[in-house]
């Protein structure tokens, strides 16, 4: 087992810390839809200030949300499921959109590392280590680009202090223990100041085994296919757990920042480590492929204020990693995949113009990716983007505008030696919205936009088999920019007996780029080559909360939530792969002084609408239990929280995964933890 000093240390030296105790702080924070956000509107406003839809995950609702991956952390929040790729690899996927069309962020920069290029690549970040979730739905390439066009995840870490700490020294440090995949993590971190300077250390440390399934690790439909094509009956049958699943990661980062009287300047650095397994059909022999990552990466933040007298705030972001993974077949390495990469951003809020407030930005960025081995099957690149951006807005008391551009010019240049020519597209982008604030403090937010995406690397240049898609790949050099048009519209209740959102959305896609079978066969795998259709995307999103009893000591809310969404390709008129089944939750929370516990039953209705080429997928009823006691001791805020997933121990399939027939969610579980704050 990797080392865990630095978390066990936190961890004494908060107890050591400890000598009394003290009345216990409030359970749970309250339902608060004021919460402000910075991703997606440089300003940095309140929710319902933004016009569109967004969503944070922070405190104790992250705390029990917390799990291996950034994708099956969020999976449960409206608008929101996972490609699922098994413990150690997931994305979000955003109203059926995934991949290279959801944009996460680490502190507002890319994660620079190669989880776009394919589902079992690992996501740079873990999440024991984050402050808060932001997540944007629907398109946000007016400030982070085309791949950006159907939503942002920005996981903020506040690795490098953004302020002075209030006390020399500060810090937190949590253990997790149990789980489906017997998880073991501990992570911890402490700041502090010296005069000006503000510092961080942090790390962590987390082991997983094979996850534990409920039933065979095959689908149905699979094994019925399988047998309706005369085909070998493959793999020995698998129950119980789900092979090659095991993972052992660990990373850790220092940061400094000097703050003046009028602004700051802040550096970190970090570095990831990950051995995973990846699921697969190769079961015969007990072994499958794993990936070994490695990345290490600096981060600059600066910040000044009132520089220039048109200029309020002046911000400056920038990272630089240098990442690669070994695809390692038994003991040997049979791929090797790299990305040294960096991203950097500025925007500049300006004083009140007539009648304007905004800001104005310039982002680059460049990525030097190779691929070398038996399953490269996309060329070694490099791909450099500069772009420019403007955000305004008129406020209103009853009725506030928002708007802005963004054009960005991209160029994707092959290796030489691999007879391609280069690519270079020049994209842009429009957003245009209003928010309105009605009676019974609710409002109404409409937003349009017209968003284009340029084709990456994979898409017009990928050509052999694809071990993580259990495909063969194939580009169209050809492909040209994908551009949609879209519209949420939105009511939001802040305050009263019943607050929530609902949002409606359509986007169509003109050029929309995926993955179509073309019924071949090579290598011994399906023939996939990538195309462009137009394509329509309808749905709606709904998050209420009843509270039921609002007195003290008792609070008790009601929870309902549903998603849905509807995607077809117009030019043929069938159904898009790999979208989220409609899903239906109602929930329990309640709260009496320093406990508070939840009960979830989230459905997913079965996958009906199937692309060509897809097996159906089962729907399923997911029981959750959760609860959270927090005390203190001393000058030491305490929290002990258990998290039971799963009761009825169901076999669950996520439609939106690529592996959904070979590797179907966690059984029945119960997570633990500690959480120390001093």
């Amino acid at each position: 087992m990797k080392p865990i000093s630095l978390p066990v240390l936190l961890s004494l030296g908060a107890l050591v810390a400890s000598a009394q105790t003290n009345p216990p702080s409030p359970a749970s924070e309250p339902v608060n839809l004021e919460e402000f956000v910075v991703t997606g509107n440089p300003l940095g406003r309140a929710q319902d200030e933004v016009a569109q839809p967004t969503s944070v995950l922070a405190g104790q609702r992250l705390t029990l949300a917390r799990q291996v991956t950034i994708g099956d952390t969020l999976a449960g929040e409206p608008g929101i499921s996972s490609s699922s790729f098994g413990p150690g690899a997931s994305r979000p996927v955003i109203r059926g959109l995934g991949g290279d069309r959801v944009r996460v962020l680490q502190g507002g920069i890319g994660t620079l590392d190669a989880s776009v290029v394919s589902p079992d690549h690992a996501v740079s970040v873990d999440p024991l280590l984050i402050d808060r979730i932001e997540i944007v739905r629907g398109p946000a390439t007016l400030l982070y680009g085309g791949s950006a066009i159907g939503g942002v995840v920005n996981v903020i870490d506040a690795r490098i202090p953004e302020e002075l700490p209030a006390r020399a020294r500060e810090g937190r440090t949590e253990v997790r223990l149990g789980g489906a995949a017997n998880e073991r993590a501990a992570a911890g971190l402490v700041t502090g100041k010296a005069g000006q300077f503000a510092w961080r250390l942090d790390g962590f440390t987390r082991r997983t085994d094979d996850v534990q399934i409920p039933g065979l690790l095959e689908s149905d439909a699979l094994r019925a296919a399988r047998e309706a094509a005369g085909a070998p009956g493959g793999a020995r049958p698998v129950s119980g757990y789900l092979p090659n699943s095991a993972t052992d990661t660990s990373g850790a980062g220092a940061a400094v920042a000097y703050h003046g009287a009028r602004g700051h300047l802040g550096i970190s650095y970090s570095g990831l480590d990950s051995l995973y397994g990846v699921p697969s059909r190769a079961f015969e022999d007990g072994e499958g492929v794993r990936i070994d990552l490695r990345q290490r990466r600096w981060d600059l933040h600066a910040e000044a204020h009132e520089p220039l007298p048109w200029l309020r705030v002046a911000k400056l972001q920038f990272g630089r990693a240098d990442y690669r993974h070994a695809e390692l077949e038994g003991d040997e390495i049979g791929t090797r995949v790299g990305n040294r990469a960096y991203e950097g951003r500025i925007e500049l809020l300006h004083t009140p113009l007539a009648g304007l407030e905004g800001a104005l930005g310039a982002q680059v960025s460049r990525s030097d990716f190779t691929a070398a081995g038996e399953e490269a099957f996309v060329p070694s690149s490099v791909t450099t983007n500069q772009a420019v951006f403007l955000y305004e807005e008129v406020p209103g008391k009853a009725l506030t505008w928002q708007f802005g551009g963004r054009v960005e010019r991209q160029k994707i240049a092959p290796a030489a030696g691999t007879g391609l020519a280069s690519r270079t597209h020049t994209s842009s982008s429009l957003s245009a919205g209003a928010i309105w604030k009605l009676p019974a403090t609710t409002s109404l937010a409409v937003s349009l936009s017209r968003s284009e995406r340029a084709p990456n690397a994979q898409e017009l240049f990928a050509d052999g088999p694809h071990a993580g898609t259990g495909s063969y790949e194939i580009g169209d050099a050809s492909l040209g920019r994908e551009r949609a048009h879209g519209i949420d519209v939105s009511l939001r209740k802040r305050t009263g007996g019943l607050t929530g959102v609902a949002t409606a959305f359509a986007t169509d896609f003109d050029g929309f780029i995926f993955e179509e079978p073309t019924g071949a066969e090579l290598a011994g795998l399906p023939v996939y080559r990538f195309v462009q259709n137009d394509a329509r995307f309808r749905g709606a999103e709904l998050e209420l909360i009843a509270h039921l009893h609002d007195a003290a000591p008792h609070q008790v809310d009601l929870r309902l939530v549903t998603d849905t969404v509807r995607a077809t390709n117009r030019t043929t008129g069938q159904p898009l792969p790999r979208i989220t089944p409609t899903r239906l939750g109602a929930g329990i929370d309640y709260r009496h002084g320093a406990l508070s516990a939840s009960l979830d039953v989230r459905q997913g209705l079965r996958a009906k609408r199937l692309a060509p080429g897809e097996l159906p997928t089962p729907g399923y009823t997911q029981v959750n239990l959760a609860a959270a006691w927090r005390f203190k001791l001393g000058p030491t805020d305490g929290e002990v929280f258990a998290r039971a997933s799963n009761l009825t121990d169901e076999t669950i399939r996520l439609h939106t995964s690529f592996v959904k027939d070979i590797a179907p969610q966690p059984g029945r579980s119960i997570t633990a933890g500690l959480r120390l704050t001093f």
